[in-house]
Parts: C-alpha cells; structure tokens; sequence
C-alpha cells in the first residue's frame, strides 16, 4: 500500500572532510547558518555576511582566536620540553623550563573558562533570539530550527519559500495548514462565536493581521532597527486552510535588498480550538526570505491542462490546471453550486449547459488549481470516494483574468472577479505579455466509463540504499501515469530520518513538488502543443545531516497510498522499482513494496526508538 526507500547518509570522506563534518555536527553555534531570522540574524546579512547569523560568526571568530592560542600552547609546551632535556644541569635553564610549563598551564586554563563564559553567553543570547542552538522543540538536533512543521507537521505550505532570494516587493504572503484553521488566530478583532468552521455568525472589526500570532518582520538595512508589519490585510479561503497576507504598502527598499522574517506563534489554534503546533513541534514556524527592490509587474500564465484539449476521457477523469508562478488562492480556489458561488474557473456542461458544482482547491506551491465535483460515483482500491464528471458530454474549462486597473497588469480590486498571482497581476490568458485577457477556453468529452487502473512509480533517485548523498540531494519520483497533484503533498509523500547509534530523529522540513511531463521526458510549458503523459515530483527538504565514523544518518522516503492519479485511483498495490531496478513484484497479497521488497503489512521504514 506504501512504496517506500532509504538513502543512507554514508562516512565515505577524507580525513580532513570527515573531521570537517564532525565539527559542523557538535558545534551547534556554528551549523545553525541559515536557521536564525532575528533582528541579530539581519544585522549580520545587512552588514554583509550573507545569510550567516551573528552569532554564528562571533562563534567563529572565537574558534579560530581559541585555534591559533591552542598552536601557542603547544609551542611553549614543546619549547620547555626541549629547554628542560638540554638543560645539563643548569638550575637557571630547569627554573625556566618550569616558569614556562606553569604560566602555559595557567594560560591554557585561562582561555578554555574564557570560552566557558563565552559559550554560555552564546547560548543565552541565542535562546533569547532563535539563533545560536541547533535543537528543535524536543531538544533533538536540527539543521534549520522551527522548520519541521513544514512537511510532518501541520503545515502544508507558504509562499514565498524558504530562504527564497529576489522576491518582489508588492508579493502577497501566503500559509497553508493541513486543517481548518481559528481565523481569530490570525485577523484582529475576528470573532468566530464558537462556530469555528461556520463563518455565517462571524463577526470581524476588519481584516488587520493580528501581528501578536502572526509575526512578519524584517531589518531596516539603513538603521538595523527591526519592525513588524501591523497594516497587512488577511484574507483566507472558503475552506479556511490558506490563509493570505497582503501589505497596505511595499515590502521592503527601492535600494536594499532586505530580508523578512515569518513567525508563527505557539498559540494559534484550528477551527476546532485545538493547538495548532503540538508535541515536538510545539516551538512554533519560522521563516526567512530576501525582498529585492524591484516589483513584480508581469503577469501569470497557463502552462498546462488536464485533460488534454479535443480528447475523450472517462468521466472520472481529474480537472487541473497549472501556471508558471504562484497563484494568489484567493482568486483561484472556492467552492460552486450549480447556480452561484465560486466563478473564477467554471467546468461547464456542453448539454445541459451549466456550471459544475464542486471546490477548487490548490497545491503544488499555489501553481495548480484542481476541480473535484460533488457527484461521488464509486470508489477505488483504497476504499476512498471517486468523483465524476457528467458522463457522454462535452465540457469546457472557463478561466477568467482579474479586471486590471487603468494601468495593467494590476487587478483592479478586492475580492478579485478572475485570476492573479501573488503580486496581484492578472491573468495573460493568450500570453500575448498583456494582463486581463481570458484563457481561451478547453474543451474535452466524457465516455460513460469509469477507469479503475492505478498508477505505478517508473523511476525514483537517488536509489535505494544509496551512499554518500550530497546533503542537499533532491529526492525525485516519476509516475507512469498523470497523476492528480492535490494529492501530491506532504500529507502522501513524506520523509523521515533516523541517526542508527542512537535510534533517534532530528527536526527536518521537506515539500513536495510536481510537474508534468510530455512523451519527451521534457516539462510541459506550453498548454496548446504539449500533451501531459506523466507526472514527476520531487521532495524539497531541509539539509541532510553528515554521517561521520561515530553516526551515520539514514533517511526514508514514503509514497502512501493516498497518492492518486488523474482518474484519481490509489497507489494500490504500490507498483515500483526495487534496488537493482527491477519491478518491486507487489500483488494484493503483499501491496506494500519496503526498501525494494513486497510485504503485506504497511512499511515501517526507519522504525525511532522512544
């Protein structure tokens, strides 16, 4: 029911690579680099070193200061030595020899209660700002802390990414959570009157972030001083999960690059009132990203459609559309009746001429948009829900672009009456480098069918048991089939580690991300003169920790069976490579294929003792 597979972090360095590593591992305050974003992490960037936190370099200086006093003492230790051997009985010489051990001794011990002082110093400082320590909320190492609730918490994903450089000053900021979410949590003044999915009886003083759980902050680069945005806007979407921040003014420098920071706090609850971040992530989500000087004035496109245009399907078959950049999922995501309701993107019956109820939902970093209807026709190997289409009939896909300002491609107003993306460009339908024109619209036909046929991995890297990964590998799985890609996220595809001395795990984020693929193998850019075959997605993911002589990290990789392709059948038996390549040999006897090897129970990859 599971395909899944371990790479192995393997101690295959050289001498001075492996000690390099194993300094990067026990030292936090040096490794923790690109986790910090407090106002300490962005005097640092401002005064130029990159995304290195302050702290991180202090520590470093000090490292290097204690390096070349430990060379010093070992010179004097050997000068007395030599000094003592060819003393010949000189009581003067012997009296040096020993004045010389003595005040090397005291001096050694001297610089080690120095660099006591200064590490607790350190580490005070860093546990007051978020820098200086590599554990996560349970204390366990960590390459990027308050990250795992991005992938293996509740968390599903944020725009803009993490560490995402150049982004545009005018750029909406976008979360979603894996449930319905407390909107209180996040708007000033909102009341939900103890109904929390239900927003008939709301009743809200205005759309104000409320920046008390909310946090977006950044380092002014001409004075160092830190600032949290109070006059951001707050919208969210019909199924209260996506929320979306927007700016009453520009992020960011018409002449600095500047980088902002997104806190989370540990206190915003779900619709049902429960605590948002729990248990080992219970510290709360942090981001970082660089804001340029620029503004985004150019507007989205489609690159690609499912179902391919002029074509027959069965009538389960998946409605999707993706575009090249981010979508603002206010504009693109919303529930239909078959008479009113969400109309930004409308499936219409070519014979009885209406709109298709159903949500449209989005995924895949807020680039595709997929339709799922209400009428529930069956259900597949999984036991889960499939839905269809009108059978024997001919639909077109309706796409509309945002009504632009006198100036485009801004969208004239909110709430948007067609498509934008995260800078609040409209659509270019016809790509012609002109926002506010339509999507020409699609057309396709329905058999009376129902396809049943589920999908299979053909090709995943790196392969199984593989060694000495680099740490940033990126972990891809390529399908058989076009898979649906709302099913594609962290909820289905995951990753775990585990350290094999100890049994343990660290705090890691990781996000999913697709594309489709033309019979070429080439990615699919152009929605009228490529056709979708398949769908490749790769695992984005915190930095793999290094194995050394005394640890070796292994990590695994989970492919559930909540994976679905395009006429939205499960990963059932889960059909993929073994080690050597071959076919993993699942039947419905044994559906789940474990590190290459069929079983029929579900995988327990990399089992974490407690």
């Amino acid at each position: 029911m599971v395909y899944s597979s371990i790479l192995k972090r393997a101690s295959l360095f050289t001498t001075f690579a492996a000690a390099l590593a194993a300094f990067v591992v026990t030292h936090p305050h040096f490794a923790l680099a690109q986790s910090a974003t407090t106002a300490l992490t962005d005097v640092g960037a401002t005064a130029g070193f990159a995304n290195t936190d302050l702290l991180t370099i202090i520590g470093t200086i000090i490292s290097v200061v204690l390096g070349v006093l430990g060379v010093v003492f070992l010179i004097l230790i050997i000068y007395a030595g030599v000094l003592w051997m060819t003393a010949g009985g000189s009581e003067d010489k012997i009296k040096r020899a020993k004045s010389t051990l003595i005040n090397g001794t005291i001096g050694i011990i001297i610089v080690l209660g120095a660099y006591g002082i200064a590490t607790f110093i350190l580490n005070a400082l860093g546990a007051g700002s978020g820098t200086g320590n590599n554990t996560s909320s349970n204390g366990v190492v960590s390459v990027e802390a308050l990250s795992g609730s991005l992938g293996a918490g509740i968390l599903r994903d944020h725009y803009p990414e993490r560490n995402a450089t150049d982004i545009a000053r005018n750029t909406h900021i976008m979360v979603t959570f894996a449930e319905p979410m407390d909107i209180s949590s996040f708007i000033t003044g909102y009341n939900t009157n103890g109904t929390g999915t239900d927003i008939t009886d709301d009743t809200a003083a205005g759309t104000l972030i409320n920046s008390s759980m909310v946090a977006i902050s950044s380092v002014y680069p001409s004075t160092g001083l830190e600032a949290v945005r109070t006059d951001v806007d707050v919208y969210f979407t019909d199924d209260l999960k996506t929320f979306t921040f927007i700016p009453q003014g520009y992020l960011g420098s018409a002449t600095d690059n500047t980088l902002y920071t997104v806190s989370l706090n540990t206190a915003i609850k779900t619709a049902a009132n429960a605590d948002a971040f729990t248990g080992v992530y219970s510290g709360g989500y942090e981001w970082s990203f660089t804001v340029g000087t620029t503004i985004d004035l150019t507007p989205p496109y489609v690159v690609s459609v499912v179902p391919a245009q002029n074509q027959t399907f069965d009538r389960n078959i998946s409605v999707e559309v993706t575009f090249n950049e981010a979508i603002d999922p206010t504009s693109s995501t919303g529930t239909r009746t078959a008479t009113s309701g969400f109309s930004n993107i409308q499936t219409v019956s070519g014979a009885s001429h209406t709109t298709q109820a159903g949500t449209y939902q989005t995924s895949n970093g807020y680039k595709t948009i997929t339709f799922t209807s209400t009428d529930a026709c069956g259900t597949n190997s999984c036991g889960a829900t499939i839905y269809c289409l009108p059978a024997n009939d001919d639909l077109t896909i309706k796409i509309a672009a945002a009504t632009t300002t006198k100036s485009p491609p801004q969208a004239d107003s909110f709430p948007y009456d067609g498509i934008t993306d995260a800078a609040a460009n409209s659509l270019d339908g016809n790509q012609d480098g002109t926002a506010g024109d339509d999507f020409p619209d699609w057309t396709f036909s329905t058999s009376g069918d129902i396809n049943l046929v589920g999908p299979t991995i053909s090709t995943i890297a790196p392969n199984i048991l593989g060694e000495d990964q680099a740490l940033d590998q990126i972990v891809t799985i390529t399908f058989s089939d076009i898979m649906r890609t709302l099913s594609l996220t962290s909820a289905n595809v995951s990753m775990s580690n585990k350290e094999t001395s100890t049994g343990g795990s660290h705090e890691m984020w990781f996000l999913p991300r697709s594309v489709s693929l033309d019979k070429t193998g080439a990615e699919v850019i152009d929605p009228v003169n490529q056709a979708a075959t398949q769908t490749q997605t790769t695992i984005q993911h915190g930095t793999f920790l290094a194995s050394t002589d005394g640890k070796t990290y292994l990590y695994g990789v989970l492919a559930s069976q909540g994976i679905e392709n395009q006429y939205q059948n499960c990963y059932v038996p889960a059909n993929g490579p073994d080690a050597s390549g071959a076919a993993c040999a699942v039947n419905p006897a044994s559906p789940s294929c474990c590190n290459g090897h069929a079983q029929s129970a579900t995988c327990d990859l990399l089992p974490v003792s407690p």
